[in-house]
């Protein structure tokens, strides 16, 4: 049962993302011939390319074409004629400049000149607009894959976007590209990964494409996306048809196993826990769920992956310290949810084993703990243990504000080299917090952030606005705890509230004055959704709210120039080489580094 386990498009392309390597070293464990392959960054590396983008401009060129016989214009063509024009006109300077750009992300000297990255940055992303103006509605980014008809929200857009050339860029990347470079007659079984909204598409093609023209091929999907719907899938056999022939739900490493298990013995998938399929025209989901215990997972491994191929000077390698939430009881999350309501770590000395383990073979001291929040316990024993082993490594995690975190604690954090730190603020007003059930108050963020802080750890915070019941006087507090603590917070990510599927607030709304959940029947696989409250702010002032706390930003942070251009994995690389200071920009110390910062 050979296997190929991939991950799609589209994902920023800085670093290798988990799934894969923890499913590869599952099987691989339990003898199977399993291997992996990141389509992601493959296809970054072909549409930042003069060929790929020479394709492209030439559709552009085709389309404007078309455009320009009709003999008259609607106010939106008028927009794309500009839109395709423009492109055009700049095109050249894109693709000659294109792949220096990636040599800029992939080289130390140049990448941590900030002015040298920041052209190479705006070539990148201008690269893909150039993709999104070609195949319009789409938009391409770095941070997004969106149709621009909402395909990714429904199965019956999604059946016709799949099969759409002139909007969909990857089936012409797969067709010329990347699908001749295996010989998919020699696999049995491919898993495609699909963890987020902007992979749905590109994922879903690949999936159509692979089982239209390798019938032989058993293709399964995993991933939250469809654990968090799959009872919006209960009643579409034909989306079966169009793109897979199972689904594992949740934690997916013994399920598969036991999916190739069940295939090559030619038994019922019935059989298999944790999947859903379609059985004579009929969705079935398997009643059985098994989550594996830490410690009978073995470490991801990252064999098979193009480490030197991902947008970053040396490897940033992602590490998961638990499963499942330590808390889990905040009401807009899913995570639990997916996790089963578990929570299980590593062992400290497993989890340090396993850095240096990886910090020795890619030759790497930088890290991303990928967990949905460490606890403040995990976090003093691996950094107690970093600290006794002499180990180097840098790197970023998450958390969730607890009273416990003193200033030893982040001071052996520090230590041990955790340099940068993303706190789940979401609110700064007690009730909201309350009502959020995030465990803490006010006075807690404001004395954990400071301690963080002097600790010399970057703290980054998570925050949003238009919680249900949310009045425009409790989101203030949270706007001017943001001012009020601009020594200890040195740079964050506001957001307008979304309700996410399957979230207790979507569960249980009459908790959270929700009177309306707006079902779309189109959008059947929509993971945020709109709703009506009677009580607190509109979505209109909630955006409204979060408007003016980015204009906020950009008066008081002189940090955003920076960290406002980095997505987080290249800022810890910056952090490392400049320091916290000269990142900061709050003293003149520190402004004679950063003015040093461009030069280097």
């Amino acid at each position: 049962m050979k296997t190929l386990l991939i991950f799609p498009a589209q994902w920023y392309p800085s670093q290798p993302y988990l799934s894969t390597p923890y499913l590869t070293a599952y099987l691989q464990s339990k003898g199977w011939d399993a291997s992996q392959r990141d389509f992601n960054i493959e296809s970054y590396d072909h549409f930042l390319s003069p060929e790929r983008l020479g394709k492209v401009v030439g559709k552009m060129q085709r389309n404007l074409e078309t455009l320009r016989a009709k003999k008259s214009f609607t106010i939106k063509e008028k927009s794309t004629l500009d839109v395709l024009a423009t492109g055009i006109q700049f095109s050249d300077v894109i693709l000659s400049q294109v792949e220096d750009a990636k040599a800029v992300m992939r080289t130390p000297e140049r990448f941590f000149n900030f002015e040298s990255y920041q052209q190479a940055d705006m070539i990148i992303k201008s690269a893909l607009k150039l993709v999104s103006d070609a195949y319009s509605p789409s938009v391409f980014s770095l941070s997004t894959f969106e149709s621009g008809t909402r395909a990714e929200e429904s199965t019956f857009k999604a059946r016709q976007f799949t099969q759409d050339k002139e909007t969909n860029p990857f089936i012409e990347l797969y067709d010329e590209v990347l699908l001749p470079t295996e010989s998919w007659e020699g696999y049995d079984v491919v898993g495609i990964s699909i963890v987020g909204i902007s992979q749905i598409i590109p994922g879903l093609t690949l999936a159509r494409m692979l089982k239209e023209r390798h019938p032989h091929l058993h293709v399964t999907l995993g991933g939250p996306i469809f654990s968090v719907n799959a009872s919006q899938l209960k009643g579409h056999a034909e989306f079966f048809d169009d793109f897979c022939h199972s689904i594992v739900l949740f934690e997916g490493e013994d399920p598969i196993h036991q999916l190739l298990t069940t295939l090559k013995k030619g038994s019922s998938l019935h059989e298999v826990p944790n999947l859903m399929f379609q059985d004579q025209g009929e969705v079935c989901i398997n009643k059985e769920r098994v989550e594996l215990r830490f410690e009978e997972i073995p470490s991801p491994t990252f064999e098979g992956l193009p480490m030197d191929r991902y947008l970053s000077p040396y490897p940033i390698l992602p590490v998961l310290q638990s499963r499942g939430c330590y808390w889990g009881k905040c009401t807009f999350c899913t995570h639990s949810f997916i996790y089963g309501h578990r929570y299980g770590k590593q062992r400290t000395e497993q989890m340090v084993d396993e850095l240096k383990a990886l910090s020795e073979k890619y030759q790497t001291k930088y890290f991303t703990f990928s967990d949905e929040a460490m606890s403040p316990h995990a976090l003093n024993d691996i950094s107690e243990l970093m600290i006794e082993r002499e180990e180097d490594i840098r790197a970023l995690a998450l958390l969730k504000f607890e009273k416990v975190m003193d200033e030893t604690l982040f001071g052996k954090m520090k230590k041990a080299g955790f340099l940068f730190l993303m706190f789940g603020l979401e609110s700064a007003n007690d009730r909201i917090l309350a009502l959020i059930d995030k465990g803490t108050c006010k006075e807690v963020e404001r004395d954990v952030l400071k301690k963080s802080s002097d600790a010399g750890i970057w703290n980054h915070s998570f925050l949003f606005y238009g919680f249900p019941t949310e009045t425009r006087a409790e989101a203030q507090e949270t706007t001017d705890f943001l001012m009020d603590n601009l020594n200890s917070i040195h740079s964050f990510g506001p957001g307008v509230f979304l309700l996410n599927r399957d979230s207790s607030c979507y569960q249980y709304p009459e908790k959270f004055s929700i009177t309306e959940i707006i079902q779309d029947p189109e959008a059947n696989i929509a993971m945020n959704l709109d709703f009506v409250a009677d009580k607190g702010m509109s979505r209109e002032e909630a955006v409204e709210m979060n408007d003016k706390c980015i204009q906020l930003a950009e008066e008081k942070f002189p940090s955003l120039k920076v960290w406002g251009t980095l997505p987080r994995e290249h800022f810890l690389l910056y952090l490392d080489h400049y320091g916290k200071d000269a990142l900061s920009g709050k003293s003149s110390a520190a402004e004679d580094e950063d003015k040093a910062l461009c030069k280097a």
